[in-house]
């Protein structure tokens, strides 16, 4: 049988997962909007933004419930702390959905100058560092939350390689400023959502061995 604890922390887990869903969601519906001109879908996102605000509000008051009713000690208390700043991550992720999202109404279906493949790209990358970041704190195994660190850096690369390319295609023709500003700003988005995904495994990484590796130079080097 659960005691109170182990209940508590059960519900927290549940309604985190349950806001990671969302915020993957939001990410590859938000891309999928911009790929397809999809203005309906764009508009979509930007409304259901609200209900992940409501569920970080609610994560965060059950996190300082727990903090302050349940007093917990070593593991516990790494994961309520953990927790409440993975929320945070997982909050900013989905406005940058957002802001993707809002980039598609700027566009306003007007034909994209090039076909999207790096930005969807960035975007799988980054909807898959969420989902194994969430695994590693499921499954304690820090080897996959370091395989997230890893992964950050190809988001980079390819954030990189869109501005490239786009900056390009601006020089080329000045009708094609306005929306290499906003495929721009839409990859730039991805690459912080990539940080934001970054940041949930080091605090995976803390939760499971209570090391914070966050301003590490050498994170091979981390505690196994």
């Amino acid at each position: 049988m659960l005691t109170h604890l182990e209940m508590d922390r059960e519900q927290i887990k549940i309604k985190m997962f349950q806001m990671a869903d969302y915020t993957m969601e939001a990410v590859s519906a938000a891309v999928a909007s911009l790929k397809n001109s999809d203005l309906d879908l764009a508009a979509d996102i930007i409304k259901n933004d609200e209900r992940v605000n409501r569920l970080e509000v609610e994560i965060d008051d059950e996190c300082i419930r727990f903090l302050v009713t349940r007093q917990p000690a070593a593991s516990d208390l790494r994961f309520i702390l953990a927790m409440l700043k993975i929320n945070t991550d997982l909050e900013r992720i989905a406005d940058l959905a957002t802001s993707i999202a809002k980039e598609t109404l700027r566009i306003s279906g007007t034909p994209l100058i090039k076909p999207l493949i790096d930005i969807p790209r960035m975007s799988e990358i980054a909807v898959e560092m969420i989902k194994t970041s969430f695994a590693s704190m499921t499954e304690k195994d820090v080897e996959k939350a370091k395989s997230v660190i890893e992964m950050d850096s190809q988001i980079d690369d390819l954030n990189i390689q869109v501005y490239r390319e786009l900056f390009t295609y601006m020089s080329e023709s000045p009708k094609n400023l306005s929306q290499g500003f906003s495929l721009i700003s839409a990859a730039k988005s991805l690459e912080r959502i990539g940080d934001h995904a970054k940041n949930i495994a080091e605090r995976a990484v803390y939760y499971i061995l209570g090391e914070d590796i966050r301003h590490q130079k050498h994170r091979d080097d981390i505690r196994l």
